[in-house]
């Protein structure tokens, strides 16, 4: 790539395309006539900041009816047939070496790649950073494979964030793409959303800001919100999200309508909520272990400018970020108060989750609404607990959850079991009857998991176990013999089958009835036996209790046969459509949406919005 030639333009960037350099030769219309030259020519040179603009003048670099012009022609109003021509010069020359610095690429084709940029980091060169930028990571990274539209200072860059906002960004790797991008940035039809953690309690649960934006005219460093009649006012609509709220804090989502210089921190300041850290639009006091502001661009849509396929990319909330909402999560909650008094207990696979384990994006948004409205939001799961760990961090979930089905009630935020159920000793024996009884059957002897309180202890290994165990989670297990383990309290313990002998199994298990305990089917693959005193149903009632929350204001959620109980006892159940149709039958509503598209949000959307008539 050519040395790159950079105009030292001071102005802060804007989130818009720009034009090359050069000469450009314009007239005045009728309709201009009247404008002072400054603000036209902002108009006319789209992406050029006023104060650049009025620099050009300032050092003669417009010509106006062929004479040069001087500072004071930045207020001259225009005549109608003036011919003006702009010189933008050539600027000083900055080499850029690539540089060999990790990018974190989220997506890439041949077209336009998709990078999280960290927190610290700057866009693109600049007086004071000329050097470590993304620009010079990308250059190492593509190598001539980058679009020349935005300039060599700039290649591939189609929009901006600022140094200290961490999240997503586009980079153009050719010009068709660069082309299609910035028309859709332009159009608005560009998507995006960012979160942050704001100073101050925001009294509205969700709401847009919409107000023009301009230049600080009391610190040129600064925007601020402006009159509309500004010269270089400039619409800017935010739409915000109330996640989480807590003692001086609210976790909120921002999606952007337009994306102007330090929209967020600007709009999110004037209404008195600016963005923590933030040591321009903050407090003076800034807290010094943000680095900055708390501010992270987490998802980004647009189509494909050369394929027209819809992209949508998210990225996780980076440690900075999440490391000060478990200090905030530590501290008093606040909220407003629209879900006070109501928990909602809900199943993991099938319901809340897909079959790869991860949870859609809609779900996670509900849940945090709920509980910033007040809401206490639990699992109910027969999973462990090494296998939940995951979804309570990612739903911020401190309410605590129903473990095991009904085996173990578990708190998030001590990382320790409130209760436990324990099998008798003579109902454990239920295991070593059927490793001898199945000797010589035809599905072979069904695997064994021992569930105590802290390990998973496996009798008889099963192939299914190597994906449950291991490759789906890897988490603590071991084998061992009945008599190492029979004095340990045991929470569950469950038989693993291949699915065509599952029905000779609850045959036999029918047949050997065992007092102490009661026998649940799970999963295709999977039958539970549970202590008497187990079973979601009675766990879920159990932290109603514990959490005074009475059965009239439980909602219970899930798609399975072992759901059966608690949906049944709770005064408000729903399940997803993808729930067998005698499950369906126990339910007050049934979703629209499966486990795939949200089905636990389209049930806390509903609840929240017939509340009255629910509850």
């Amino acid at each position: 790539m050519e040395n790159s030639m950079i105009y030292q333009d001071t102005e802060l960037l804007t989130e818009e395309p720009e034009q090359a350099d050069g000469t450009v030769c314009m007239t005045v219309s009728e309709t201009d006539a009247g404008k002072r030259l400054d603000v036209w020519l902002c108009e006319q040179l789209d992406g050029r900041t006023r104060s650049f603009v009025q620099k050009l003048i300032e050092d003669g670099n417009v010509q106006l009816d062929g004479r040069a012009s001087v500072k004071k022609d930045k207020n001259a109003r225009l005549t109608a047939g003036m011919q003006v021509q702009v010189n933008i010069p050539a600027p000083a020359a900055m080499e850029l070496v690539p540089e060999n610095i990790p990018l974190e690429i989220v997506y890439e084709d041949d077209d336009l790649l998709v990078v999280n940029k960290p927190k610290g980091m700057v866009v693109h060169p600049a007086p004071g950073n000329y050097t470590g930028t993304l620009v010079h990571a990308l250059l190492y990274h593509c190598g001539d494979s980058l679009s020349g539209i935005g300039g060599v200072a700039r290649p591939g860059i189609v929009h901006r964030i600022d140094k200290d906002t961490s999240g997503l960004l586009i980079v153009a790797k050719s010009d068709r793409a660069h082309i299609g991008l910035a028309d859709q940035i332009r159009e608005h039809s560009f998507t995006r959303q960012y979160e942050a953690v704001v100073y101050g309690n925001i009294k509205e649960e969700r709401g847009t800001l919409r107000n023009y934006l301009g230049r600080s005219s009391a610190d040129r460093k600064k925007m601020a919100v402006v009159s509309p009649l500004a010269p270089d006012a400039r619409e800017a609509v935010t739409h915000y999200e109330v996640l989480e709220r807590f003692e001086g804090f609210t976790h909120v989502r921002l999606t952007l309508e337009t994306g102007r210089t330090h929209q967020i921190r600007v709009q999110m300041a004037a209404i008195g909520h600016p963005v923590a850290g933030d040591p321009l639009y903050g407090p003076q006091k800034v807290i010094t272990e943000l680095g900055g502001q708390c501010l992270h661009a987490k998802n980004i849509g647009f189509v494909h400018p050369v394929t027209g396929k819809r992209l949508e990319l998210d990225s996780e909330l980076p440690a900075y970020f999440t490391r000060f909402l478990e200090k905030l999560r530590r501290g008093k909650k606040i909220t407003s108060g629209l879900m006070q008094g109501i928990l909602m207990a809900c199943d993991c696979d099938g319901t809340l989750i897909c079959h790869d384990d991860s949870i859609p994006p809609a779900n996670i948004e509900a849940v945090k609404r709920f509980t910033a409205a007040g809401g206490q939001f639990a699992l109910a799961t027969g999973r462990p607990v090494p296998m939940v760990e995951e979804f309570i961090s990612k739903l911020g979930i401190t309410t605590p959850c129903v473990l095991f089905n009904g085996g173990m009630i578990y708190d998030p935020v001590d990382k320790r079991p409130l209760w436990y159920t324990e099998i008798p000793l003579e109902a454990k024996k239920l295991a070593l009857q059927v490793m001898k009884d199945f000797q010589d059957a035809p599905g072979g002897v069904p695997g064994i998991e021992i569930f105590a309180p802290d390990m998973i202890y496996l009798l008889n290994w099963h192939p299914y176990m190597q994906w449950h165990l291991v490759e789906r989670h890897l988490i603590p297990h071991e084998k061992t013999t009945f008599s190492a383990i029979e004095h340990l309290p045991w929470v569950k313990f469950m038989f693993v089958c291949d699915e065509k002998y599952m029905e000779d199994l609850i045959k036999y298990l029918d047949k050997h009835p065992v007092d102490g305990v009661q026998l649940v089917r799970s999963d295709r693959m999977l039958y539970e036996v549970l202590p008497a005193s187990g079973g979601k149903g009675s766990g879920v009632a159990r932290l109603a209790d514990m959490l005074g929350v009475p059965r009239s204001r439980v909602v219970a959620m899930g798609d399975y046969e072992n759901d059966r109980e608690m949906l049944s006892w709770a005064g408000f159940s729903v399940v997803p459509v993808n729930a067998p149709p005698q499950i369906q039958q126990l339910a007050d509503l049934t979703t629209q949406a499966d486990n795939t598209a949200g089905a636990v949000a389209e049930a806390i959307d509903y609840i929240i919005e017939h509340k009255q008539s629910i509850f």
